[in-house]
């Protein structure tokens, strides 16, 4: 959910629960301030009547007059309003009034003047401006979201075209990025923050990308040196069978080291999207290819390889889609057992291949890792499969993996292929 829908769902939710309260309310008041009116009217009515009655002795002529009673015979308790119904011929109906009834002496004589206040017009006044105060609040409410609307489409504008490079920049292109500047100084400080970061994450991609660069290429030429001198060593006829055995385990360590450095800097270059070509790439060819160069690997251990392929075309960069399927049928190769099977299918949207071995306990999460060997095997580095994980979050493919009975199983999905 968007910020501008977040916010009018929380302002439609505060108006829907504040609105009924405030209809409740704003009744309650006005029905209190109108009735508070008629009995002021009627209060100074009773002045005007006690007034005329002091000073002349007579009762007045009063609109507001409904009755009066002697004290003798008391009709209500004075000084006291009541709502009440009269029916009233010319209307043939009950009418509302107020009545207020006070207590006073006409030529000596204690009576009990009674007053009344017509409630009709003062019910159709109240619905009138409780209805209008409603119709106030209403358009409030929709005014304030349409003009939420206009500012977020005019303040958020530079936002989202910014967001929107932000998005489609390459850091491997090299190329300028220029925001677009805001009235907003919140925004504009935003941008300064994150030209800044652009900046420091050009500098330190360029700075790792030529450390890979270096570190390759100065690193295999004292390994090749290395090498080259335990060769001679292992030729020479001075060294017993002990010191030929350590000479040997060096050999093969500096090997390993090669091979580690190597597939360190080719998961740099992955990861830095250095691979960017796309070519058509013939994927059942490239696996039959890549089995004839290990067919004599597989002959020395006697593997019985099925293959069930389809014609499939993928685009991708060529080196990368060798790798992929090396890793994997190279994979199924070494953690085979002698005289164990391989089967391997592929179709338009997977790719499988299963392979007999030992039983493993590392999950499949782990399997992925950089240094998370699946068996025993000596010459594995651990890295093989960490580069094919790489390569699939490149081209959004799935890599699954599951192993019953002793027989493993990696499937690659195919994802965004024509």
């Amino acid at each position: 959910m968007n910020l501008v829908k977040k916010t009018n769902t929380y302002y439609l939710l505060f108006l829907m629960l504040l609105f009924p309260v405030m209809i409740a309310v704003d009744y309650f008041l006005i029905q209190y301030l109108v009735n508070n009116e008629v009995e002021d009217i009627l209060l100074q009515e009773e002045e005007r009547i006690q007034f005329h009655l002091d000073k002349e002795g007579v009762l007045p002529a009063s609109n507001y007059l409904f009755f009066t009673a002697s004290e003798a015979a008391p009709h209500q308790v004075p000084g006291q309003f009541k709502d009440t119904l009269v029916y009233e011929a010319y209307a043939e109906k009950h009418i509302p009034y107020k009545t207020y009834t006070f207590a006073a002496r006409i030529n000596a004589q204690p009576f009990s003047i009674v007053l009344k206040h017509t409630l009709l017009e003062i019910n159709e006044l109240i619905w009138l401006l409780f209805l209008s105060t409603s119709l106030i609040i209403l358009l409030l409410g929709l005014g304030l979201y349409y003009i939420n609307r206009k500012i977020y489409t005019w303040a958020w504008t530079p936002f989202f075209k910014n967001l929107t490079m932000l998005k489609q920049y390459d850091l491997t292109k090299k190329n300028e990025i220029y925001l677009q500047s805001s009235n907003i100084n919140e925004f504009e400080e935003l941008n300064q923050v994150i030209a800044t970061l652009m900046d420091h994450a050009k500098r330190d991609f360029q700075n790792l990308k030529e450390f890979n660069e270096n570190i390759s290429h100065e690193i295999q030429t004292p390994l090749a040196i290395i090498r080259n001198k335990v060769v001679a060593l292992m030729e020479s006829k001075n060294l017993d069978e002990k010191e030929l055995q350590r000479v040997d385990s060096v050999y093969h360590e500096v090997n390993k080291l090669s091979k580690i450095g190597k597939s360190l800097t080719l998961i740099s270059r992955i990861e830095n999207q250095e691979f960017q070509r796309l070519d058509q790439v013939q994927v059942h060819v490239l696996i039959e290819n890549i089995l004839n160069n290990m067919e004599e690997i597989i002959a020395f251990k006697a593997l019985a390889v099925a293959l069930q392929l389809t014609p499939v075309t993928m685009e991708c960069d060529h080196i990368l889609a060798d790798i992929l399927f090396t890793n994997f049928i190279k994979n199924a190769v070494q953690h085979n057992t002698e005289g164990g099977t391989i089967q391997i299918s592929l179709t338009q949207d997977r790719f499988e291949i299963t392979n007999t071995g030992d039983t493993t306990e590392v999950t499949s999460e782990k399997l992925f890792q950089r240094f998370h060997r699946g068996g025993n095997a000596q010459e594995s580095l651990g890295l093989g499969l960490a580069i094919n994980q790489k390569i699939c979050e490149i081209y959004g493919f799935t890599v699954e993996y599951d192993q019953t009975n002793q027989k493993h199983r990696f499937s690659l999905v195919f994802k965004n292929q024509p």
